[in-house]
């Protein structure tokens, strides 16, 4: 069943999942996005419909030629001997009683969609709590009202009326036979999906309605005309609408555009056809050998590249790294699923495509899918490019530059135009041959490839399990502090909130004696309520304030956004005598990754990416506990990626970047990414001792580590706080119910483990800590002075509220000790550079503008401090931006106390 699933529902199920991120990317509403899944698989079956017409049309012809004979069989004859006669009749007219299955292919090629559709819908966790128009919930039945104790779902009725009426439309001047099915059809509808999720039904509800509108259009004069009309009227406003309607990146709308420009220019490309057609490919069109041949080799060659060739060539690559995962140990597991995928996508549907149309369709066929094979072994093997180091889960662990816009990438479209205008000319003269035998001889030539790939990781696996290392973790140490020399270590936790500190350490009655020396600023604010605004203040203090940031009008933001990344660093190697290390820099180069290229000029400066990169390691230490198995979703994944992650490789340079989706890959299931996330940045925390060691040395250290475990919602099994599926024990605080109070306990749970192994090495003394959030979030609301108008002015249409700007803020000095101290004074997170320079660097200077890094800031907060409400945060969207983008109106003051509704006030900024 299995490879039955992979060979035929997979490739739909696939292209139903692409449709509806792509259209959730730019609508973000889950109904618009399964609408688009019914436009997509409605586009994709109109030539199979089309087929599908024309077998019914040919049947019915068929059956009324036959009509007459037949009866006059019946009223002469019975028994064996009306048998023999119509069997003898059938024969006279070259047709055989299977052939009547012509009539119904129609609906037997909705089973394989529908059958994708359900699986996809069915269990999408998506949908689930999720409103459009009136569906209260798209994860379960419309249920609009009730009669006594029956649920009423109006969706499957509606769904079944248009079924009926396009039934009505489509089968005028039918058979009774045609009417039977095609209502019986729409009945066993009604039964199959009335108690089904409302995603679902919506999504059968507009293929009817789609279904509907083709059948208008086939009763008109000239349907095929009338149709692209139509489709031509109704992509404009759609295209101003996704033009200027929707904030995404520039390319998707370009590639958007492009689509539209095709629908327009249908008829030109369709007489384009038939001049290649009939100019060039005649002769492909005559030889049904030669072409067929061509067709099936092209599809083999595909079905091993992506198959096997490329999963292969990656796994041998680090065998060790996809070995002892999940419930496949031996990582030659994967290849079996990949190739059952592939032999869906590259063997199945297109053999099952190519027999189902005439000879100048597949004439036409085979020159794409000769076409599409020699692109896919360009871009593999020529176009490969270097990505950089690659996880288990198939994530790229540095900042990549996919050169979706670049000279390679115009390179790599010409090559391809190149390749297709030559396969155009030269396939109809070579007669095809030198096609046979060059696809033969690269097939085979990949599969022995493959082959010895295959062998890599077989041996490489079995030295792995006879070394007893299945579930061994090896970590190298990246921090590295000195053991008689003064460091500082600065951890930026992703919207750690400081309301739950006190919570936190009364739970944890031992971190009293643990966190010795630490003062606690709860009266601290922060200056955006996202990191793109938030973040930089902290590693470059109040020069890089979003109001600051916005008076240096001549340079791009994420330029200054890298200053202040490198600010700390460069002064503490350039003006004092550190060594730095920084990790998952925020935003750097406004790249969604962690772009460590920032530090590639500065060579006292170490840049690494923690987040992601050991959560294999971590699954792996938690395999001998079944709630860590149970939580380990690389299988999961792999399952899924490792195929997307061919199609990657053999995609033209301009399209990976869309197909990566930041390591999604397309891979909509949300719940092998929720945990994954957690465990993501969870366990760089639970590594902390083994990234740390210590020594002698003849200088400090400057550590910055950047974790977002804190920015995660999740509840955790108390009192140690680790993720489980099921939890039982909620701890003891007044925040249990909490899920962020759970990841925020869950950090200073894994922290104080490491400042126990830093007490135990003898470096805590001569070791300044500094914990500093960029945000907070809404319900840190809880614990300001409460004041509603307030919030709603502050909040606007985006609900970035008073509890956003409440930021964690603590700090352990050196030889600092005694029990933890409140320290109300009035903070913010740009303090924070001043206090990790403060004894260090006497006059410390901003390397990038010259200007004093002030070491006390009282007087910069004397008059309050001016933070922004806007709701901008994706900062990939703005890397050509000078200035941040904010209205007048999301401009406030906050002076002295953050808790108190008076101190804050709007501020009237001019530009």
């Amino acid at each position: 069943m299995t490879f039955l699933y992979n060979l035929i529902i997979y490739p739909l199920y696939t292209i139903i999942e692409i449709a509806y991120m792509t259209v959730d990317k730019i609508t973000h509403n889950d109904g618009l996005s399964v609408i688009g899944v019914s436009v997509a698989i409605t586009l994709l079956c109109l030539p199979l419909y089309a087929v599908a017409e024309h077998w019914q049309e040919v049947e019915r012809e068929t059956q009324d030629k036959m009509k007459s004979g037949l009866e006059r069989i019946k009223k002469a004859f019975s028994g064996d001997e009306r048998y023999m006669m119509t069997t003898t009749f059938y024969k006279q007219h070259h047709y055989s009683p299977i052939m009547g299955l012509r009539s119904s292919f129609g609906l037997l090629i909705q089973i394989p969609f529908f059958l994708a559709a359900y699986s996809y819908l069915s269990h999408s966790g998506d949908l689930v709590g999720e409103r459009f128009l009136f569906i209260r919930d798209m994860g379960n039945p419309d249920a609009l009202f009730s009669v006594g104790s029956f649920s009423v779902n109006i969706l499957p009725i509606a769904m079944t009326l248009i079924n009926c009426i396009s039934g009505v439309i489509y089968s005028k001047g039918h058979g009774i036979r045609e009417k039977i099915q095609i209502f019986g059809m729409a009945a066993i509808f009604l039964v199959i999906l009335y108690n089904s999720p409302a995603g679902l039904v919506l999504y059968w509800t507009f293929n009817n309605i789609f279904s509907l509108v083709k059948n208008i259009f086939y009763k008109l004069k000239n349907p095929l005309k009338s149709f692209w009309i139509f489709c031509c009227v109704f992509s404009i406003p759609l295209l101003f609408f996704i033009l200027l309607g929707f904030k995404t990146k520039i390319l998707y709308k370009v590639i958007f555009t492009l689509l539209v420009l095709v629908i327009f220019t249908i008829p030109l490309l369709l007489k384009g056809i038939k001049i290649i057609f009939n100019k060039f490919l005649s002769p492909v069109f005559e030889h049904n050998k030669t072409r067929t041949s061509i067709y099936i080799l092209s599809c083999v060659l595909l079905f091993i590249l992506s198959g096997l060739t490329i999963p292969s060539a990656l796994i041998s690559s680090s065998p060790i790294e996809f070995s002892g995962i999940g419930s496949n140990p031996n990582p030659i597991n994967y290849l079996f699923m990949t190739l059952m995928q592939s032999s869906g996508f590259f063997i199945f549907w297109p053999l099952c495509v190519y027999f189902l149309f005439n000879k100048k369709v597949q004439t036409i066929l085979c020159l794409f899918m000769s076409f599409l094979s020699i692109s896919a072994l360009i871009n593999s093997f020529i176009f490969m490019l270097g990505y950089g180091d690659i996880s288990s889960t198939l994530t790229f662990l540095n900042a990549v530059n996919f050169k979706t816009i670049s000279l390679i990438s115009f390179v790599n479209l010409f090559v391809l135009v190149a390749i297709f205008v030559f396969i155009t000319l030269s396939l109809p003269k070579l007669h095809g041959k030198i096609y046979t035998y060059s696809f033969s001889i690269i097939s085979f030539a990949m599969l022995l490839l493959s082959v010895m790939n295959i062998k890599t990781i077989k041996t490489h696996y079995n030295s792995f399990v006879s070394s007893g290392n299945l579930n061994q973790v090896d970590i190298e140490p990246i921090f590295h502090l000195s053991k008689n020399h003064k460091n500082v270590v600065l951890f930026m936790l992703d919207r750690a909130e400081s309301q739950f500190v006190t919570e936190i350490f009364k739970e944890s009655k031992d971190f009293e004696d643990i966190f010795q020396g630490f003062t606690f600023y709860p009266n601290t604010a922060s200056f955006n309520g996202h990191t793109m605004m938030g973040a930089p203040l902290i590693y470059g203090g109040y020069e890089y304030q979003p109001l600051e940031m916005n008076k240096r009008k001549d340079e791009p933001l994420y330029k200054k956004t890298n200053e202040a990344l490198l600010l700390l660093p460069r002064i503490f190697t350039e003006q004092a005598n550190f060594k730095a290390t920084i990790t998952d820099p925020s935003w750097a180069n406004y790249s969604a990754y962690a772009d460590l290229s920032i530090t590639d000029d500065y060579p006292k400066i170490d840049g690494h990416q923690t987040i992601g990169k050991y959560s294999t390691a971590w699954y792996k230490e938690h395999t001998s506990n079944e709630e860590g198995r149970s939580l380990d979703n690389t299988d999961a994944i792999l399952r899924h990626n490792l195929f997307i992650f061919s199609i990657f490789r053999e995609s033209p340079v301009i399209l990976r970047e869309m197909i990566y989706l930041k390591g999604k890959y397309w891979n909509s299931n949300g719940n092998l990414t929720s945990y994954s996330n957690v465990i993501d940045n969870l366990a760089p925390l639970d590594f902390l001792c083994d990234l740390t060691d210590f020594s002698e040395t003849n200088e400090g250290s400057y550590i910055c580590m950047v974790n977002e475990l804190t920015h995660s919602s999740i509840f955790m099994q108390a009192p140690d706080y680790v993720p489980v599926q099921n939890v039982t024990d909620w701890g003891t605080s007044t925040f249990k119910n909490n899920d962020a109070y759970h990841t925020n306990i869950a950090a200073f749970k894994r922290i104080s483990k490491w400042i126990s192994y830093l007490k135990e090495n003898d470096v805590y003394d001569n070791t300044r800590i500094i914990f500093v959030a960029d945000h907070s979030r809404a319900t840190s609301e809880d614990c300001l002075e409460k004041d509603l108008e307030l919030d709603e002015k502050i909040a606007g249409d985006n609900y970035r509220g008073r509890g956003h700007f409440h930021p964690l803020l603590m700090m352990k000095d050196f030889d600092s000790t005694g029990s933890l101290k409140t320290d109300m004074t009035f903070m913010t997170n740009g303090d924070v550079p001043s206090l990790a320079l403060n004894g260090i660097v006497e006059n410390p200077v901003n390397p990038f503008t010259n200007k004093e890094v002030p070491l006390d800031t009282t007087s910069i907060k004397k008059d309050g401090v001016v933070v922004t409400s806007s709701d901008i945060h994706q900062a990939w969207l703005y890397k050509d931006l000078k200035t941040y983008p904010v209205r007048s109106d999301q401009w406030w003051r906050i002076k002295n106390d953050i808790f108190k509704a008076s101190s804050w006030t709007q501020e009237s900024v001019s530009d």
